[in-house]
């Protein structure tokens, strides 16, 4: 198990490695997703259907059942390092960017399969029930 304030998730769930560290949850406290986990999510929901932020924030928000709402603050510069990784394009319409997966975005997730089905089976768990982000976090880690 891995340290920190507040335990760690066994190494089983890439993207979580730093816990709830952050300040975005709802409800005060941490933030849900890492920063890895958080990015195969975003570019997954893109690869089902091109999106603004705003709409990537819902529906990470859907996702996990309305416990964790991502600002605007971690989806942006999420969005951007994909971007320049080639994973995405973005296209300006009316004073939004519209979101689209690439080629080599579609290889990365094809490539990460295994790291976004663990991450899908934990948000999976959570979607639809209302789930309050304590309960979340004690079932991530066991």
């Amino acid at each position: 198990m891995r340290g920190g304030p507040r335990g760690g998730f066994g190494g089983g769930f890439p993207g979580f490695e730093r816990g709830f560290g952050g300040e975005h949850r709802r409800g005060g406290g941490g933030r849900m997703l890492g920063h890895g986990a958080l990015k195969w999510l975003l570019l997954s929901l893109i690869g089902d259907k091109p999106s603004h932020g705003y709409e990537l924030i819902k529906a990470v928000e859907t996702k996990l059942g309305g416990a964790y709402s991502p600002s605007p603050g971690v989806i942006y510069p999420t969005l951007t390092l994909l971007e320049e990784m080639g994973a995405l394009t973005s296209e300006a319409e009316g004073g939004k960017k519209l979101y689209s997966i690439t080629d080599e975005g579609r290889r990365l997730l094809e490539e990460n399969a295994e790291a976004l089905a663990r991450i899908e089976a934990v948000t999976a768990r959570f979607a639809g029930r209302g789930v309050r982000p304590q309960a979340i976090e004690t079932a991530v880690q066991t």
